[in-house]
């Protein structure tokens, strides 16, 4: 709150209009989470998780602001081969009866320019947390015509963290510890 003195005394004055922010609700049906890891040296292994929520925060005047709060659900893990995907959720690498949730929560953002910031935040998996940075591009705000108009905001995100930060070194020298994730978001503005 401001004060403006004048002839009449200190008058009280508006306290200035918080900046104008717009949620936006994770859409998972149109969110892809994609990971690879390399595999014996032969080539990358690459897995999605279909099944994530959360929501992004935009800070429209001030976008380094903004936030973001990600869960991805581990137990829905697909690498196109179901024994595969039974040993990733599996206690050797993701252990989803123990850790059915991988979660990321921002602390930090980093403006490149109008349309993309590096996003560091709290990644939390096994449920060890660790500082994970994203280069993140904004594609594109405005009305979603899949939604009947209502506005989207979609996103491609990328990051890559070491396996064995979290704990994870099963298979050590089989299978890297570098994991790479990309991810393609789309939130669609709360109502």
């Amino acid at each position: 709150m401001k004060l403006l003195t004048t002839t009449l005394g200190v008058m009280m004055l508006a306290a200035p209009a918080k900046a104008e922010e717009r949620t936006y609700v994770i859409d998972p049906g149109h969110t892809h989470i994609v990971f690879e890891v390399e595999r014996f040296g032969y080539a990358a292994t690459v897995g999605v998780f279909p099944d994530s929520s959360g929501e992004i925060v935009l800070d429209m005047d001030n976008p380094e602001n903004s936030r973001v709060t990600a869960t991805v659900h581990t137990p829905t893990v697909w690498t196109g081969l179901a024994s595969r995907d039974q040993a990733v959720n599996g206690p050797g690498f993701l252990n989803t009866a123990e850790h059915p949730e991988i979660r990321f929560s921002s602390t930090a953002i980093e403006l490149i320019d109008e349309d993309s910031a590096r996003v560091t935040g709290d990644f939390t998996l096994l449920d060890v947390t660790r500082p994970v940075t994203f280069d993140v591009d904004l594609n594109r705000i405005g009305p979603d015509p899949s939604m009947g108009g209502r506005e989207g905001a979609g996103f491609s995100m990328q990051a890559s963290l070491n396996r064995s930060d979290f704990g994870n070194t099963t298979a050590a020298a089989l299978i890297g510890d570098t994991v790479t994730i990309r991810i393609e978001a789309l939130g669609h503005l709360a109502e």
